[in-house]
């Protein structure tokens, strides 16, 4: 059973969650934290990975912060490139804590059964992550006798997929265990990368009966005893309350912001005047450059991804509604139509960008 901290009790007061101003999917960045604490257990260097794959220095610390989930995708081929094992996944998870994930830690604590936890993590996922990622139980308690949990990451890469998967499969596990105050040994987990050499330690680090590879989702199938273990510390009324926060903090992260509404305006205008940059910008928000640059990073960006961000939809849109190459160019600060071409061409490579339509050059 993996070893975890007394529960201590949840964040006081509400929290504030406010619409990412750069574009895609996000991420809590207790997640990022968590991440980079178990590939640094595994023995990589935390700071350094975090570093390369883009996270910002100073992430405040605070239920506030989202960052982009190409930061955890990029995390992984970082830790993927510096370290091939193919328990990976399943030894970072055992960094796992309990609180560490925030609200989603309580939230499951206070289900009233092991099943109801995988209820609430499924409903709720968007508190940790953003992305149309495969979560989802399947049977369970009192129905077919055992009940199948699939946690499949999708962020394109097959690689970072198949050990992020095994990573999010192992945390959950590592969870189930915890709040139920037992042993929980899967009947059954599949996983979808290629056989190792070796898989009995990945077999004794999961508690599996029984280990399949190759599989189109990572899975792991519980018995239904199993699922229908009461949580012994679980609060009804507590559930209830947190379960009506964690939807109040879903919605307002769907809400867009008006500051970062403000600000992409602020940025728009300088571009077009010629004059952009951080301290411009700050002085029209009366804000100081260092208390941009620390809204920006609670809010999952930086200064440079937020520019090119706003670029590339300017573009977009002033593309489509028929300007020309020289005009979008002169709009959006571009020394000439050729810096434009190439902007356009990368944009058209980024995964970031995916889904966005830019006329062909």
């Amino acid at each position: 059973m993996c070893e975890a901290e007394s529960k201590p009790c949840p964040p006081d007061g509400p929290t504030r969650r406010q619409e990412p101003i750069g574009r895609g999917p996000t991420a809590h960045v207790s997640v990022a934290r968590l991440l980079v604490t178990g590939l640094e257990g595994t023995g990589g260097d935390g700071a350094a990975l975090a570093r390369r794959a883009g996270l910002p220095e100073q992430v405040p610390d605070n239920d506030d912060a989202r960052v982009p989930t190409d930061h955890l995708s990029r995390l992984w081929r970082l830790g993927l490139g510096a370290n091939d094992d193919p328990c990976l996944g399943v030894k970072a998870a055992g960094r796992w804590r309990f609180g560490r994930l925030r609200l989603m830690d309580y939230l499951v604590a206070n289900a009233q059964t092991v099943t109801e936890m995988f209820t609430v993590m499924q409903q709720y996922s968007a508190l940790l992550n953003t992305a149309p990622n495969e979560i989802r139980l399947t049977g369970g308690a009192g129905s077919t006798g055992k009940g199948t949990v699939t946690y499949q990451i999708r962020s394109g890469d097959p690689d970072v997929d198949a050990m992020a998967s095994q990573y999010a499969m192992a945390t959950v596990l590592f969870r189930a265990r915890y709040v139920a105050g037992r042993e929980i040994r899967p009947l059954h987990v599949g996983l979808t990368s290629g056989p190792p050499a070796q898989h009995r330690e990945l077999a004794d680090r999961l508690g599996a009966r029984r280990l399949d590879f190759g599989a189109d989702a990572t899975t792991m199938t519980l018995a239904s005893a199993d699922l229908s273990l009461p949580l012994p510390d679980a609060d009804a009324r507590l559930g209830a309350v947190l379960r009506q926060h964690a939807a109040d903090v879903i919605a307002a992260q769907a809400r867009p912001s008006p500051w970062s509404d403000r600000l992409r305006q602020v940025i728009v205008a300088q571009l077009a005047g010629g004059g952009l940059s951080l301290q411009a910008v700050a002085r029209a928000l009366a804000l100081s450059p260092r208390s941009l640059q620390r809204r920006l990073a609670e809010e999952g960006t930086t200064w440079r991804d937020l520019v090119e961000t706003v670029r590339h939809d300017r573009a977009t849109a002033l593309l489509a509604g028929g300007a020309t190459r020289k005009e979008v160019a002169a709009r959006l600060g571009f020394s000439d139509t050729r810096a434009l071409r190439a902007a356009l061409r990368r944009w058209r490579t980024d995964p970031g960008a995916a889904g966005a339509r830019i006329p062909p050059s």
